[in-house]
């Protein structure tokens, strides 16, 4: 294992343990618009979609946020805010990014923060191809374009009556 910093252990075993505190927990699911590794064209935009679920037993409190915490920031955005979440309850999250100019592997890695600023649960990864024949970005800017939404991604129905 590498990445140990030995300040934020200590900090996080004290925050944990202070009284009051609430033992909070976050399961990765599922990507919900691409896997790992697809190819997006250079400087575009996409969206991207994960589902998680609370898998402890408390309420994660309003405050709680999706962090990029380490890789390529894809957008000077890096955290996304989320409302409470009920234990065994399940929501995806989405974050708008932009692909880098330069041809390549790109990774990052996201984390669940707790609004006292405590990392917890599964960590979140990331990874994209940019090649100029990519096809992520395009398809997903045509179905924007095709069902009249600008304001996030949502995944073609094709049986819905629009």
């Amino acid at each position: 294992m590498t990445g140990w910093d030995i300040q934020e252990a200590l900090s996080s075993y004290t925050e944990v343990n202070r009284e009051g505190n609430k033992l909070l927990a976050m399961s990765f699911v599922k990507d919900m618009t691409f896997g790992e590794g697809e190819s997006v064209p250079p400087n575009s935009t996409f969206t991207k979609v994960w589902r998680i679920r609370n898998s402890g037993r408390e309420t994660w409190p309003s405050g709680c946020t999706l962090r990029c915490t380490d890789g390529h920031r894809f957008n000077p955005h890096t955290e996304v805010s989320l409302d409470p979440i009920f234990p065994g309850f399940e929501s995806d999250v989405r974050v708008v990014l932009c692909s880098p100019q330069l041809s390549g592997t790109y990774q990052s890695k996201w984390r669940m923060c707790s609004p006292t600023g405590i990392f917890f649960g599964d960590p979140i990864w990331m990874i994209i191809k940019v090649e100029s024949c990519g096809v992520l970005g395009i398809a997903q800017h045509s179905n924007l374009l095709a069902f009249g939404s600008t304001s996030e991604f949502s995944p073609m129905n094709p049986f819905s009556m629009r």
